[in-house]
């Protein structure tokens, strides 16, 4: 059985006749329907049962019938080429001199050197990440504008980048990879090797508690399927989510960008609080008028994040002038040592400061006419079809969500 590995060599022209032949059930109809010989498809197909370690298809005296692990991976394929055909079908309408083939003529190897240069920005960094020597990068990317007859880098004052377009193939390349990867893991599930994986996009509320206690939950039952929890700042796990590096995250809820298509699937609402030390001067009060927390140090959230506008939010609607000794900061482990040693004060769900308030190491007030929820969902591509583990998986952090709303419900009552 491969590897996800695997598919960052696989001949994209031989998937291509295993769609033919998956659909017209005929060597010799797929070879004229592709322009080849029929060794030459008969050969694409041994090189792909090969790959993949399984029988795609039986030769019959009434025809070629499709195996169980074919009909698996065909959805998968089908999908991973629909992406590569969609983007050149636009680059057709609105460049004519694009070959009306091109598409076909792309290898694998060239879209790992466009995704290596469009993630790394030039051609010695994407050959770094890869571990590939720069001529060897330089050569399939430059390979990769032949074929398609458009220029992908341009020449600036830092040196040579990938363009608007070639990020936007690279992207779909991305997408295109992790269906092949998809359907090496449904593939292997079939004969009960559970070998999938799932990269989640974790934002700070999800990652301190949801995720951590579904995936534990869900290991239990898939031991072998590996989880990848990544952080960051929102834009770049939406950028990676795009990409097909992440399958989905989870976060705070907050408007995108028009041109960005994502679902959204809810999965709890959180109080927003005011955290200080247990040491602090306001700690024995049990709430507060906003302008007594003005002549404290801050702590304020990335400028981008919806914390940070329910904090400016906070002052405004109060009338008051923000407080001026602030420092901004997204990381918890680093807000616990500054609160814990100063009279900082700090918005952020009590989700998230669990484990600090139970430790009794913070403590959690509330602040007279200020009740700031945010809403916590589950984002992934709009096109994007998850794999059965993979819903579990997501089943499992709803479970968990859900229990977690409940809670924070009871404590509240």
């Amino acid at each position: 059985m491969p590897d996800r590995n695997s598919v960052k060599t696989v001949n994209l022209f031989h998937l291509r006749v295993f769609l033919a032949v998956s659909e017209l059930r005929s060597v010799s109809k797929s070879a004229r329907e592709l322009g080849r010989s029929q060794p030459a498809i008969s050969q694409a197909i041994n090189s792909l049962e090969k790959l993949f370690g399984t029988t795609l298809f039986h030769r019959t005296t009434k025809g070629i019938t499709v195996t169980e692990e074919a009909k698996t991976l065909q959805k998968r394929i089908a999908r991973a080429i629909g992406y590569m055909d969609s983007f050149f079908e636009s680059l057709l309408k609105n460049y004519s001199c694009v070959p009306k083939n091109a598409a076909r003529h792309i290898t694998m190897t060239q879209l790992n050197a466009l995704k290596a240069v469009a993630e790394a920005g030039s051609f010695s960094a994407g050959a770094a990440i890869t571990n590939k020597a720069s001529p060897t990068i330089h050569r399939a990317a430059r390979g990769l504008e032949h074929a398609v007859n458009l220029s992908f880098f341009e020449r600036t004052s830092f040196g040579v980048k990938p363009t608007k377009m070639a990020q936007q193939l690279a992207q779909v390349a991305g997408v295109m990879e992790r269906e092949l990867e998809l359907g090496v893991a449904e593939l292997a599930r079939i004969s009960d090797q559970e070998r999938g994986n799932t990269a989640i996009g974790a934002m700070p509320m999800a990652r301190s508690y949801v995720i951590p206690k579904a995936a534990t939950e869900f290991k239990e039952h898939y031991p072998s399927h590996k989880i990848s929890i990544v952080e960051g700042s929102y834009e770049y796990l939406l950028h990676d989510l795009m990409r097909g590096k992440l399958d989905f995250l989870i976060g705070a809820s907050r408007k995108l960008p028009e041109d960005i298509d994502i679902k959204e699937e809810f999965l709890l609402t959180e109080s927003i609080v005011l955290l200080m030390s247990r040491h602090h001067p306001l700690a024995s009060k049990v709430e507060f008028e906003v302008e007594e927390l003005l002549p404290y140090p801050w702590i304020l959230p990335r400028t981008s994040s919806p914390l940070r506008h329910t904090y400016e939010t906070l002052f405004s609607k109060s009338h008051m002038p923000q407080p001026v000794n602030v420092v901004e900061c997204n990381s918890l482990s680093a807000s616990r040592v500054i609160l814990e040693n100063s009279d900082t004060l700090m918005l952020l769900s009590e989700a998230q400061a669990r484990y600090e308030l139970m430790a009794n190491t913070l403590v959690s007030k509330r602040i007279k006419g200020f009740g700031a929820t945010r809403t916590i969902v589950l984002q992934y591509r709009t096109e994007a079809l998850l794999t059965n583990t993979q819903l579990s998986l997501i089943e499992h952090i709803k479970s968990v969500a859900l229990s977690e709303q409940q809670n924070q419900s009871f404590a509240h009552d």
